[in-house]
C-alpha cells in the first residue's frame, strides 16, 4: 500500500459498487506492510512503527474493526453492517482530520470519504429501519410519534386512536403511561368499579412495550440464587409466586376478553453460555434456587440440537408465556373503555403534583390515586433514580424457516445474558435474539468499540445455524434495579403523597414486571393486603453487600460522569460542524454552554441545549438510533430534541444557530 504521500488516487464513489467502495476504502484504510502492529482480525493490517505514529496508532483500533467487519460478511449482506462500518470509518476520518498535513491527499483519507459518499443515500440505514419505516416515521412528523422503531411487533405503523384531552376532568384514579404496566394497572381497577383515566404521551405501546421481545418469564433474570443470598428464601419465594401469577393473569385476561394476541405457553430453557466449571455451577445453584421457588423444573440434555441452538446441558422452566404485546395491549385497552375507563392518546403529562396532574396543554386531571408507569417515573426523586441504572438493549430479528428453530425461550448466562424466542409468521418464523445491553448515554465513540449489533449476529449465527437474513434490527432500553427487584408501589419520596404510586425497575423483564404491577397496585389503591408489596417497595433498604455496593458505584460514576461533562471543553466531540455527516449529531462547546447539534438529512443544522431538562446532566449522541440520550437518569430524546422517554418531561430547549 501507497504511503500517505501518495498520489491523488481518488476512489469516486459514485462510478463504484457498493462491494467496491467498500473493499477499496477499507484497503486504503488500511497501512500494509513495514514494520509495526499485526491486526488479529481479519486479512493482515500492519502499520508502521515510526513516522506518523501518533496518527497511525489513532486510526488503527478503528481499522481494525472495520477491516474485521468487511473481511466477514458476504458480499450480499454488506450493507446490512453499514451502520458499524460508518462508526469506524467516521472515527478514523475525524483522527485524520486532526492531523491534515500528515495525510493529505492519502488514499487512507480518501478511503474514508468515498465509503461515506456511498452511505449517504442509504437513508434506511441512517435511521437502523427499512425505508417504509422511515418514510412512516416522516409522515408521522406533525403526529407526535417520533422515536417509533420498526420492531418486529410492527410499532413504527402505531396510530392514536383514542382522543387528545381537552378538558379538566376528576377521576378516582389517574395512570400515566399506556404501556404494559399502565394499561394493566387500569383494566384491574375498573374492573374492580374505579373510575380510571389513562394519559399517554404519543399512542399505546409506543414507549418500551412495541420495542420489547415479549418473554413473560418464570426464570427471573437476575437469578433466584443470587435472590436467596440478598434476600432470603421467603423472598425468592415470594418472587417465584409473582412470576408465576403474572402468567396466569395474562393467560386467564386473555380468556376472559377474548384478545387475539398470539398467546401460547412455552418452555424456557437456561443454558450455559460457556463450557466451563463455573457456568455450569451456576446452573446448579439456580437449579436448586428455583426449586425453593417453587418451579417444577430439571436439568436436560438437549444434545447439541440445532433446533436448539446447539445447546447441551439446560435447565428446563415450564409455563412461560409468549404473545404478541401491542396486540395484547390494545386488547386491554378496549377492556378498560368497554368497562368504563376513559384513554387519552397523544397527552402528554408535563406536571405532576400530588392528586393532581397536568398536560403539556395545561388540562389537569385530578385524581384520588396517581399511577405514573412510565419506565422511569416522572419526578426528580433520586430514591428512585438514584438506586437503578439505565441501559441499552439490542435486538435482531432473523428469517428462519418455518419450524427450523424449537418453539421456546432461551436465556444464557452470559453477562450480560442473550435472550431468544421465535414469532410465526405465514410462511416463515422469525429468530428473536437480544443481549449486549450497555449503559445508557455512553460517548458515540463507545459504541464505535462495542459494535453492538454485528457482535448480536455473529453469536446469533454461531448457535442458531438456521439464521438466515436480517429483516429486523431495534433497540430497547432497560431499568437495572441495584438489588435485582422490582420497584412498584407508593413513590418513596417524603414530599409526595403516599396515594402516588410508581413502576420501574424492570430489570429487563417489562412484560413479567409489568402485569406484576397492574396487579399489585390494584391491591395498595385498594387497601389490600399482598404480601408481594414490601419485596417490591421502593423504600425497601437494600441489603449492604458486594453485589449492591458494586452496582451503586457504578450507577454513582456514570452519574457523576453526567454531570462533570457540564464542565467547559470536557466530553465535546472533536469533529468540526462543517464536517458533520448528514443525519449524525456532536456535542460542541458554544461559550460557556454545552450544545447539541444534529445535521438532517438534507444538510441543514439543528442546535439544542445539552442540558437534559430533567436533572441537568449533559446528553450524549447516540449514533445508532440517532437520539440523544441523558447518561444520569436515561432521559430519551430524538435527534430535533423531542423527549422519547423520560424521565424528563419536556424536550430539549433550542437555541438560535450561530
Amino acid at each position: 500500500m501507497a504511503s500517505t504521500d501518495a498520489p491523488d488516487d481518488k476512489i469516486q464513489s459514485s462510478k463504484l459498487s457498493s462491494h467496491t467502495v467498500l473493499t477499496k476504502g477499507v484497503e486504503a484504510l488500511c497501512f500494509r506492510g513495514g514494520e509495526g502492529t499485526h491486526c488479529s482480525k481479519g486479512p493482515e493490517v500492519r502499520i508502521p512503527s515510526s513516522g506518523r505514529n501518533e496518527l497511525l496508532r489513532l486510526l488503527h483500533t478503528e481499522l481494525q474493526e472495520l477491516n474485521y467487519i468487511i473481511s466477514t460478511t458476504a458480499l450480499d449482506r454488506r450493507e446490512e453492517h453499514f451502520s458499524c462500518i460508518l462508526l469506524h470509518a467516521r472515527a478514523a476520518l475525524n483522527h485524520a482530520h486532526a492531523h491534515p498535513a500528515l495525510v493529505k491527499g492519502s488514499l487512507a483519507l480518501e478511503g474514508c470519504k468515498a465509503i461515506f459518499g456511498k452511505a449517504a443515500g442509504l437513508s434506511s440505514f441512517a435511521t437502523m429501519a427499512t425505508p417504509q419505516a422511515e418514510q412512516a416515521s416522516d409522515q408521522k412528523f406533525n403526529e407526535g410519534l417520533y422515536g417509533l422503531r420498526h420492531t418486529v411487533w410492527n410499532q413504527q405503523d402505531l396510530r392514536p386512536i383514542y382522543p387528545k384531552i381537552s378538558k379538566d376532568e376528576a377521576t378516582d384514579v389517574v395512570v400515566v403511561g399506556a404501556g404494559i404496566s399502565g394499561l394493566s394497572t387500569a383494566y384491574n381497577l375498573v374492573k374492580e368499579g374505579k373510575k380510571v383515566v389513562v394519559l399517554e404521551a404519543k399512542a399505546r405501546g409506543s414507549g418500551m412495550t412495541g420495542r420489547t421481545t415479549a418473554h413473560i418469564m418464570t426464570w427471573n433474570d437476575d437469578y433466584y440464587y443470587k435472590i436467596a443470598k440478598q434476600h432470603g428464601i421467603e423472598v425468592c419465594k415470594i418472587v417465584g409466586e409473582s412470576h408465576r401469577a403474572a402468567i396466569d393473569f395474562v393467560a386467564r385476561t386473555v380468556d376472559e376478553e377474548g384478545i387475539y394476541c398470539k398467546f401460547a405457553k412455552v418452555d424456557g430453557y437456561l443454558f450455559p453460555h460457556e463450557d466451563s466449571d463455573e457456568a455450569l455451577g451456576i446452573l446448579k445453584e439456580e437449579l436448586e434456587a428455583s426449586k425453593l421457588a417453587g418451579f417444577d423444573v430439571k436439568m436436560v440434555d438437549l444434545a447439541g440440537d440445532p433446533a436448539c441452538g446447539k445447546i447441551g446441558n439446560a435447565i428446563q422452566f415450564p409455563g412461560n408465556g409468549d404473545f404478541h404485546p401491542l396486540m395484547y395491549i390494545n386488547g386491554l385497552a378496549e377492556a378498560i373503555v368497554r368497562r368504563g375507563g376513559k384513554i387519552y392518546e397523544q397527552s402528554r403529562v408535563s406536571k405532576n403534583e400530588a392528586h393532581k396532574v397536568t398536560t403539556e396543554d395545561g388540562v389537569t386531571v385530578t385524581a384520588e390515586s396517581v399511577v405514573l408507569a412510565t419506565l422511569s417515573p416522572l419526578n426528580h426523586n433520586l430514591a428512585i433514580h438514584a438506586r437503578q441504572e439505565a441501559q441499552r438493549t439490542y435486538v435482531l430479528g432473523f428469517k428462519v424457516k418455518k419450524g427450523s428453530v424449537k418453539k421456546a425461550q432461551w436465556w444464557d448466562t452470559n453477562e450480560p445474558y442473550h435472550y431468544i424466542r421465535i414469532e410465526e409468521r405465514e410462511g416463515f418464523d422469525v429468530l428473536i435474539v437480544g443481549g449486549n445491553d450497555n449503559a445508557t448515554g455512553m460517548p458515540a465513540k463507545d459504541y464505535m468499540k462495542s459494535t453492538p449489533f454485528s457482535s448480536l449476529e455473529k453469536w446469533a449465527r454461531q448457535r442458531w445455524t438456521a439464521a438466515d437474513e436480517v429483516i429486523y434490527q431495534w433497540t430497547g432500553q432497560v431499568y437495572e434495579p441495584i438489588d435485582s427487584l422490582h420497584l412498584i408501589g407508593p413513590d418513596p419520596n417524603p414530599a409526595s403523597s403516599t396515594d402516588v404510586y410508581v413502576v420501574t425497575g424492570d430489570s429487563g423483564q417489562g412484560m413479567t414486571g409489568g402485569t406484576i404491577a397492574g396487579i399489585l397496585i390494584k391491591d395498595l389503591i385498594l387497601k389490600r393486603e399482598n404480601r408481594w408489596a414490601k419485596v417490591y417497595s421502593p423504600s425497601r433498604l437494600p441489603p449492604f453487600d458486594k453485589s449492591t455496593a458494586s452496582a451503586a458505584v457504578d450507577i454513582a460514576e456514570h452519574t457523576m460522569r453526567g454531570y462533570a461533562s457540564k464542565s467547559p471543553v470536557i466530553c465535546i466531540d472533536a469533529i468540526d460542524i462543517e464536517d458533520l455527516l448528514p443525519d449524525t449529531g456532536a456535542i460542541k462547546q458554544d461559550g460557556l454552554h454545552k450544545v447539541a447539534i444534529y445535521k438532517d438529512k438534507h444538510g441543514g443544522l439543528h442546535k439544542y441545549s445539552a442540558v437534559c431538562p430533567h436533572m441537568k446532566c449533559i446528553v450524549q449522541w447516540n449514533p445508532i438510533d440517532k437520539s440523544w440520550d441523558c447518561p444520569c437518569h436515561g432521559s430519551i430524546f430524538d435527534a430535533f430534541g423531542r423527549c422519547v422517554d423520560g424521565p424528563a418531561k419536556a424536550d430539549l430547549s433550542p437555541m438560535p444557530l450561530s
